[in-house]
């Protein structure tokens, strides 16, 4: 049995098809192969088979890493990676060529079948990926290598910039081209086409066929070489992406005129090749610029801190230096009015800082020396100085652009439905153009290539592909700019839907910050402020806000018990503070209390003996009753889950109008509420502070959590309240409703556009350049309609 030199799959026994490739008679192992490598080789290429040496796209990487070699070097390494966990390391490529959602499935499946590559999240709206990967199992060179052997171009984050800048030049120099040789042709053709006003001899009409002929050729070979490029890359790696029948269009108008003009009869059809080539190159730049303005996360973030601070030498002596060049520990002199361009400690003074840009508070916050800031916040009062806490790849910023951008790259059940739809339709269009072929080749000869080519360029489904990630994508940079970030796409989508809420009450619903109202003591100890500071900070539990103390004493076998309280030994004695039930279960005698219902009590035991009780207190958080009465509005189902005593979490639920409240719980005790509802085949949110609630999130459908700061990166919930109100979620639910609306839309569009442009291509009603204006019309209206929500 030989194998298919095409396809690489084994020629059926019998068949004895075969295609001539560079004088040599291949076997083939069906028509579709046959065809294809005739088409190829008709219009001279056959490098794609030199180039892909019959070889899968993992084989072709070492000859072609040598270009790449330059990435392993341990400079460029570390510049261009970041260690997520030990021996593992990230980093985000931009891939110029990957125009649709089908070239990221193609990258996905070729590069996750690799030894070492950990996880891959690919944006195809913003054109990145992001790599986890092990360097002992497989270089940085090696990776990019895999991405160019498989025809994209990788660039280095550093160096997108300028290539960004150098791909869009390039566009308008190819749209420019196919332009002018538009309108040159079409000035040619009027009186080719119009011999009644126009008596041309022969001979004229010759010469300006041929000048057509070299116009033309200049637009294919410039100007349309991408899509080409593009398709033979995408057979080359057996695979339909959207550029195949775009490509397959160009190249037959081209090489059909191409034969008629030297062989003297027939319609030949440069004008229509070039006005397509034009109207698809112009939709394309326009729907990219457009798509990507305001799109790109990390880009809209690091646009609101400047390029340049003032770093303070000595002697207070300043001197002004690109913000690339701050590290870690350097002093910056912040202006009163400007954006803190780096995350730091306040050295001196006070300052009035708004948060705004991070958090979508507009309330300003007062802030003393030893306070942190964070870059792109406004300094609205005051100079200051602050000391850089971190280098700008791990400030508060660059956190958020990292989550966001992950966010971006999953992608959900719902958008891979769209993605396999979108794949099969490039595979359904050429069946169709085929079926044209046939029919018009037996009934109407002279209509075959505009009925043809107009089938191939209208019926591409970009549209469909975009309908989804532009809308999610908009979704979360305007949800991003309220003050919510989002980690999981899909919650967008689902969160609206949703009838079951359950709240935590401590630091979520309650303020994350609680005093001490009342203390009980049994014990007098002089270092009692200092002991119950010390065993609060194993905890970061909100109710450790309510202790503080000068100084800290050092603290052994430090236990911290979820939901219950924590332990450890201070002084050679064995502490326990905690919740009521946690210390009698631990056989502690505890007295009865005349505290009040809405207050949170907290014990401290030693060595088996009661020594103090504290009450504690807190407002009800912001925005959280305006929260419940949306919910409440939208006939949403309320419950609250909370570890402190059952009376102070009934008296909670009354004052906030729960429909439901449980105290005394511990984790796994939360747990069961929702799976619970979760059995019987509803959905449920979970909203808590994210810290000792990280088991029940992980639980719900969707989860939502206030983080802030350095906690920040070690979220794993899907929405993620930036600012200390719970407003944000108000604005959540109002963007879910319009995001699911404009997904509906923008599918149902294109969903229409290509069922009902298909059969009037197929009749020849359709001219192929109204094809092309009305193929890139579509994709524009999809992107203009999902930045609406932004």
């Amino acid at each position: 049995m030989t194998d298919c030199f095409h396809c690489g799959e084994m020629v059926p026994q019998g068949c004895l098809l075969t295609a001539k490739i560079n004088g040599v008679e291949q076997p083939m192992c069906c028509i579709g192969c046959q065809a294809v490598a005739q088409f190829l080789t008709d219009n001279d290429h056959q490098v794609f088979y030199q180039y892909r040496e019959d070889k899968l796209p993992q084989e072709q990487v070492s000859n072609q890493s040598t270009q790449w070699t330059h990435l392993d070097a341990p400079e460029v390494f570390e510049a261009l990676t970041k260690e997520t966990s030990p021996g593992e390391f990230s980093v985000n490529i931009k891939v110029e060529g990957m125009y649709c959602s089908a070239c990221g499935w193609l990258l996905q499946k070729v590069l996750s079948a690799r030894n070492g590559i950990e996880d891959l999240l690919i944006n195809a709206v913003t054109q990145n990926i992001q790599v986890k990967f092990r360097p002992q199992d497989i270089g940085l060179s090696e990776i990019f290598a895999q991405i160019s052997a498989l025809g994209y171009h990788p660039m280095q984050q550093q160096t997108v910039g300028n290539a960004a800048d150098d791909s869009r030049k390039s566009q308008l120099k190819k749209i420019a081209v196919a332009g002018f040789g538009m309108m040159f042709i079409m000035t040619l053709a009027v009186p080719l086409y119009s011999p009644d006003q126009f008596t041309l001899a022969p001979h004229i009409q010759r010469f300006f066929l041929m000048i057509s002929l070299l116009i033309a050729t200049a637009v294919y070979f410039y100007s349309a070489q991408g899509f080409v490029q593009n398709a033979l890359r995408d057979l080359k790696n057996k695979h339909l992406g959207m550029d195949v029948p775009i490509a397959l269009s160009i190249s037959l108008a081209y090489f059909v005129s191409l034969y008629l003009s030297f062989k003297q009869e027939g319609h030949v059809y440069f004008d229509s090749m070039t006005m397509f080539v034009f109207f698809l190159l112009l939709g394309r730049y326009v729907e990219s610029q457009v798509r990507h303005q305001g799109m790109n996360v990390r880009e809209s973030l690091f646009a609101l801190i400047p390029v340049s601070t003032e770093r303070i030498i000595h002697d207070q002596q300043t001197e002004t230096v690109p913000l690339a060049q701050i590290v870690k520990g350097d002093r910056l002199l912040i202006r009163a009015g400007s954006v803190i361009p780096c995350d730091g400690k306040l050295l001196t003074g006070q300052a009035q800082v708004n948060e705004a840009l991070l958090t979508g508070e507009s309330k300003t916050l007062s802030k003393k020396a030893g306070d942190l800031v964070y870059a792109g916040s406004q300094l609205t009062q005051g100079d200051i100085s602050i000391e850089t806490s971190v280098n700008n790849d791990d400030s508060f910023l660059a956190k958020l652009a990292e989550l966001m951008e992950t966010a971006q790259s999953r992608k959900p059940p719902s958008l891979q439905l769209v993605d396999q739809i979108a794949s099969y339709f490039v595979a359904v269009v050429l069946l169709l153009a085929l079926g044209t072929t046939i029919w018009y080749s037996i009934y109407q000869q002279d209509g075959l290539m505009t009925a043809l080519l107009s089938v191939l360029i209208a019926t591409c489904p970009c549209a469909l592909s975009l309908a989804t990630p532009t809308a999610m994508t908009a979704a979360s940079i305007n949800l991003l700019k309220q003050g919510v970030l989002v980690n999981n796409t899909e919650a967008i989508t689902q969160i609206n839907a949703i009838k079951h809420w359950f709240f935590d009450k401590t630091g979520t619903l309650t303020d994350d910050r609680l005093r001490i109202i009342k203390q009980h003591i049994y014990q007098n100890n002089s270092q009692l402020q200092a002991i119950t500071y010390s065993l609060q900070k194993i905890s970061n539990h909100p109710i450790a806000s309510a202790f503080s103390a000068a100084s800290i004493l050092p603290v052994t076998d430090a236990k911290n018990w979820p939901g219950q309280g924590v332990s450890g030994r201070i002084n050679q004695q064995h502490w326990l503070m905690g919740s009521h039930a946690w210390l009698s279960n631990q056989g502690i005698q505890i007295p009865s209390l005349n505290e009040s219902a809405s207050h949170t009590c907290v014990f401290l035991a030693c060595e088996g003996q009661l020594v103090a009780a504290f009450e504690l207190d807190a407002a009800i958080r912001s925005g959280a009753e305006e929260l419940l009465q949306t919910l409440r509005a939208q006939h949403k189902r309320l419950t609250m889950l909370s570890g402190d005593h059952k009376d102070v979490v009934n008296h909670w639920g009354q004052l906030l109008a729960m429909d439901a409240c449980h105290g005394g719980l511990k984790a796994i005790d939360k747990i069961k509420y929702i799976t619970d509802i979760q059995q019987q085949g509803q959905r449920c949110v979970m909203v808590g502070d994210g810290v000792n609630d990280a088991p029940v999130l992980s639980q719900a459908d969707v989860s939502v959590s206030l983080k802030q700061g350095a906690h920040l990166a070690h979220s794993a919930s899907d929405l993620i309240v930036l600012g200390k109100s719970l407003n944000p979620l108000i604005a959540v639910m109002r963007v879910s409703n319009k995001t699911q609306n404009i997904i509906k839309q923008n599918l149902s569009w294109s969903l229409l556009y290509n069922l009902s442009i298909t059969p009037i291509a197929m009749m020849g009603l359709l001219a192929p350049w109204l094809a092309a204006i009305g193929m890139s019309l579509s994709s524009l209206l999809v992107v203009f309609n999902s930045r609406r929500l932004l």
